[in-house]
């Protein structure tokens, strides 16, 4: 079990802990819960917004397919190096969550995450995204260096992500869990 606090209800929490259980069930060989972060709102939700409504979790799920970042220096040679590891961002969030109307017209905010599942007492967005091997190696290099890319990132090409079904699976793991 996953303790956490979130800024909800003691029932909002038990319905975050079936969640998990149901997103730790329905995860390929290999896949793990990595990182689970309290209070958090899908990333690019309410973008440049000072928000202040109900929050969540976010549930990092961490791959198998390593990623690498592109770094370059200031005559132009890149490189990659293996930084990185596949993850899937997984936020679970009260039903009376609702991103904001107006970051939409925002020309600077980030491609959002999908929803998964809104129905019952949660709902769930989704994305593809990496998970730093080591947050003090990657600044060290990026320190040297005169930029980072990531090509190689689920972030920017969703199809790199070795879970391909994620989406139907999350889907009927949640549905499974809050049929009952």
């Amino acid at each position: 079990m996953i303790l956490f606090t979130v800024s909800a209800v003691a029932s909002d929490t038990n319905q975050f802990d079936r969640a998990i259980n149901a997103i730790t069930q329905s995860l390929p060989p290999g896949w793990t819960i990595a990182e689970p972060k309290s209070n958090e709102i899908p990333w690019g939700h309410h973008w440049n917004e000072n928000y202040s409504g109900p929050k969540g979790l976010l549930v990092i799920a961490k791959g198998v397919r390593p990623v690498s970042a592109e770094f370059s220096d200031p005559t132009g040679r890149r490189w990659a190096v293996h930084v990185a590891t596949e993850s899937l961002e997984i936020w679970l969030m009260p039903s009376t969550y609702s991103d904001s109307f107006w970051a939409w017209f925002s020309i600077d905010r980030p491609i959002q995450p999908t929803v998964v599942v809104a129905h019952g007492p949660i709902k769930i967005y989704a994305r593809p995204s990496h998970l730093l091997i080591s947050q003090k190696n990657f600044e060290n290099i990026l320190s040297n260096t005169n930029g980072v890319s990531w090509p190689d990132s689920p972030g920017n090409n969703p199809k790199l992500l070795t879970w391909k079904n994620w989406q139907f699976e999350l889907k009927a793991a949640m549905q499974k869990e809050f049929s009952e």
